[in-house]
């Protein structure tokens, strides 16, 4: 019975409205509330069936903080983070149509400590950046404005993933170059590569998306929103939406610095020409995309490690492992995004020495600065 009000407490915070504090699933109660630990009452080290590992088990007596008991104090076992006395944590408050209740750990609170560190990085952008970092966090507050109020609720109603994710992209891009670097040539020249450099790697992604017959449903996330959404979501499509949307960040800092690149030797020497100016500056541009390709797959590796460490495990053929698709997802948004930005280089490069290999520049107009 626990089992079955677990899956019934899961399901009905993913579903629209899932995230009040109170609401009736299939005609029994399911409510969300805090309480903070005042004594764990014991601790045992328990079998998992099925397995030889153990897992840890605490019998809690917590106090409820909000709801419709707040102020009442409860006793329940909690096999899953341990915890101590004076955590704040919530509950799944649980009441089957027979009125019986039944209480059930759901996870920490830790927003104070994102609060919190959320602090000390807005304080170190400001300190270090001055009225670029300041300008550059206005454009990241644009940034996930645009992510959440208009790409996730587009998406949510049934658009299009990839013409939607390439409407939203422009918005991000603009808000993101020209609120942190102004507007002028270099932006301009920035947002035109950049924009290129996406509609070209989503065509690439998109290919690779239906060549691979990649469905999108290799994380348990996805698996939750199908069932929250009726089966009505193209996954596929969503997935080559969160392709697009990881790559704007480097490519961003590409384009920006192969702009001003251009611009500086554009101004330290009026004689070079379209051909001059974009082979020096595409010098430049293997340098940082030697070390930025580096970067984005150690960010995609780093972020899927557990991953990557269970198939290490896994008594099978790399060749298999790598065909899996929970494997592939992650190996296409390597490659895919180290496609766009190679692409981003060489069309940000001949733009900005194309418009100006006539122009008379000014060397103190020239400054970058990496603002995102």
């Amino acid at each position: 019975m626990r089992f079955l009000f677990s899956i019934v407490a899961v399901c009905s915070l993913l579903v629209p409205g899932g995230l009040s504090l109170a609401q009736v699933v299939h005609e029994e109660w399911q409510e969300l509330v805090r309480g903070e630990v005042i004594e764990v009452v014991a601790e045992e080290e328990r079998d998992i069936m099925g397995t030889d590992a153990t897992t840890k088990v605490q019998t809690l007596r917590v106090e409820l903080l909000s709801g419709e008991k707040a102020g009442e104090v409860v006793r329940f076992d909690n096999d899953l983070t341990p915890v101590s006395e004076g955590e704040v944590i919530f509950l799944d408050r649980l009441v089957a149509i027979d009125g019986s209740e039944y209480y059930q750990f759901k996870d920490v609170e830790r927003r104070p400590e994102l609060l919190a560190l959320a602090a000390v990085f807005v304080a170190l952008v400001l300190f270090f950046a001055g009225w670029q970092g300041a300008r550059a966090l206005l454009s990241l507050g644009v940034s996930v404005a645009a992510i959440l109020l208009c790409l996730v609720p587009a998406l949510l109603a049934g658009f299009s993933p990839a013409l939607t994710s390439l409407a939203i992209a422009a918005v991000i891009l603009a808000g993101t170059i020209f609120i942190t670097h102004g507007i002028n040539p270099r932006s301009m020249i920035a947002f035109v590569g950049t924009t290129s450099a996406v509609a070209l790697t989503c065509a690439i992604a998109a290919w690779s998306v239906s060549a691979m017959r990649l469905t999108g449903f290799s994380a348990d996330a996805s698996v939750f929103l199908n069932f929250s959404t009726g089966g009505t979501l193209d996954f596929a499509g969503l997935l080559l939406g969160s392709i697009i949307i990881g790559l704007l960040g480097v490519l961003d800092d590409v384009s920006i610095t192969q702009a001003s690149v251009v611009q500086e030797l554009r101004a330290a020497n009026a004689s070079l020409g379209l051909r001059e100016l974009y082979e020096r500056a595409i010098r430049v541009g293997r340098d940082h995309v030697g070390s930025l390709v580096n970067t984005l797959a150690l960010a995609y590796i780093g972020t899927a490690l557990p991953l990557v460490m269970l198939f290490a495990r896994a008594d099978s053929e790399l060749s298999l492992t790598l065909n899996q698709e929970v494997v592939a997802v992650e190996l296409v948004r390597i490659i895919v995004g180290s496609i766009g930005l190679i692409l981003a280089v060489p069309l940000t490069t001949l733009i900005a020495a194309w418009y100006f290999k006539d122009k008379q520049v000014n060397a103190a107009v020239g400054h970058h600065g990496h603002g995102h």
